[in-house]
């Protein structure tokens, strides 16, 4: 039986040196999320936050924000109580899954719902964060999807490009 709980993917890129290996997939951990749990957990976050360095709090930060924010949203305005989180771990030798808005990235971290894409991408003089709505086609929708073709990114294709998943997923 499928749960009735909204679902999101917590995705952790990380790069492999190994050229043509195919990815590695690990999905790490299913929980059960709760504003109140996220509260809780912030608060221990932030008593240790100075044994975590200022990258790692950073992006803690956001995956909590990025997190409470879904439980905050529906279309009828009232809060979910709980979300179903889905945590993977996927290493790759393909460099342009580190590529966001033309720049190359160290990490990225992926938080991706129904109706939102997240991302979180670091490098060592800085990172970055943004999300964009994801379309989504109806069952009864005539739109037929041919082969994925790769393409670069520029700022009028931005919302014509595919998602780092669909990137990783093409050199399978």
């Amino acid at each position: 039986m499928a749960s009735l709980l909204p679902r999101v993917d917590v995705v952790f890129l990380a790069y492999s040196p190994a050229v043509g290996k195919v990815p590695l997939v690990t999905l790490d951990s299913i929980c059960t999320v709760s504003l109140y749990e996220l509260q809780r957990h912030l608060q221990t976050k932030r008593t240790e936050r100075n044994s975590m360095g200022v990258a790692a709090y950073k992006h803690y930060k956001w995956y909590n924000a990025v997190l409470a924010e879904e439980l905050r949203t529906t279309s009828k305005g009232q809060p979910r109580p709980l979300l179903q989180a889905f945590h993977w771990y996927i290493e790759t030798s393909n460099t342009d899954a580190f590529r966001v808005e033309d720049q190359q990235y160290e990490a990225v971290s992926l938080i991706v719902a129904a109706e939102v894409e997240h991302w979180y991408c670091a490098r060592s003089d800085h990172s970055v964060q943004g999300s964009r709505a994801r379309i989504s086609f109806g069952a009864d929708s005539n739109v037929t999807i041919g082969p994925a073709t790769p393409k670069v990114a520029s700022g009028r294709q931005l919302n014509n490009r595919s998602t780092t998943l669909e990137r990783i997923r093409e050199e399978c």
